[in-house]
């Protein structure tokens, strides 16, 4: 656990306005959450956050001044809309032993067949799935083969074996799928027709409000 370690301090501070001064110096605010005890917020380092997060880990080893080591899991990043920068962490404590409940980010392997061969578009309909299982076998993502997907193939939840942990997400969730160039086009085509349709009838009217005013 120690390549996954994050040191944090305990503020007592609150309020948009002590947010913003962290900010200023480099650090963002957090609460850490454990079942049954009292939260405990934190002030962050943003850069070692940052740089911990680009290991992508499952699980992080949490120190905060005055209180023993937890193992935890990052329950919630908010992110600034239009910057994407950080803005706040909740870090939920996990016990060995104990499921948990959490959102896994999904990579598609591989070129599907009907891409390769029929010109086909694949889509990446679910970026993030809802599992349960042990922290111990929490993954860093889920890794899909596309590769034997034709033209108007798809995978579903339902599809998808992976002792380790259990799918909270619907089985019937659509996962990726392949579709033929010319559904897109006709999507888009439509889209179009109902924007010109549009303008038209609203040039009409603004000709019809102009005559009006002339008779």
């Amino acid at each position: 656990m120690s390549d996954n370690l994050l040191n944090a301090q305990p503020r007592s501070d609150f309020g948009k306005g002590f947010a913003r001064r962290l900010r200023m110096i480099d650090q963002i605010p957090g609460v850490f959450y454990f079942t049954g005890k009292e939260n405990v917020p934190l002030s962050i380092d943003l850069t070692t956050f940052k740089l911990l997060l680009k290991t992508k880990p499952s699980l992080i080893e949490l120190h905060v001044d005055g209180l023993k080591p937890r193992e935890c899991l990052i329950r919630d990043l908010q992110r600034d809309p239009v910057t994407n920068e950080i803005l706040h962490v909740d870090f939920l404590g996990i016990q060995r032993g104990t499921k948990v409940k959490l959102s896994v980010p999904v990579v598609l392997l591989g070129v599907p067949e009907g891409v390769k061969t029929g010109g086909g578009i694949l889509q990446h309909a679910a970026k993030e799935l809802e599992i349960e299982c042990l922290p111990k076998d929490i993954p860093s993502s889920i890794e899909i083969d596309v590769e034997e997907l034709d033209i108007g193939d798809a995978i579903h939840v339902s599809a998808l074996d992976f002792p380790a942990y259990t799918f909270i997400t619907g089985a019937q969730v659509v996962v990726a799928l392949v579709v033929e160039p010319a559904v897109i086009k006709d999507l888009i085509d439509e889209e179009e027709g109902e924007e010109g349709e549009e303008g038209e009838e609203g040039e009409e009217g603004e000709e019809g409000e102009d005559k009006d005013k002339k008779d």
